[in-house]
């Protein structure tokens, strides 16, 4: 996540989150989540905007809102949550992400999308 390749790699995974978005699980959520992914080769962050609204998900890597909920955490832990190799709840308790806003939807966020299980 120090390699050039670095802005194709969030580019596609914001690409393809709609894909594993549960709106189902969503029900009538309507929240605006920033991911913060730290360390990019220029010593700035990837900051993801997920805009979930009326049962669908819009990603984008251009923030235009406030957010309700802000996660901070590090290219690798990122990399391993987004492909189901880490627990986001487990990263949360352990201090490897931070959480910033609403707390209470802290705890649900994770289970709105279907990621890969190892």
């Amino acid at each position: 996540m120090t390699s050039p390749r670095r802005a194709s790699i969030v580019h596609d995974i914001v690409e393809d989150l709609p894909a594993v978005f549960r709106a189902d699980r969503a029900g009538d959520l309507d929240a605006v989540v920033h991911w913060k992914v730290t360390g990019r080769p220029d010593g700035g962050t990837d900051t993801l905007e997920l805009v979930i609204t009326r049962g669908t998900l819009t990603a984008s890597l251009e923030p235009t809102r406030a957010a309700r909920l802000t996660l901070t955490l590090g290219p690798v832990d990122f990399l391993r949550m987004v492909t189901g190799n880490a627990n986001p709840k487990i990263l949360f308790l352990r201090g490897r992400m931070k959480a910033r806003g609403d707390l209470g939807l802290t705890t649900r966020f994770p289970s709105l999308f279907d990621t890969p299980r190892p």
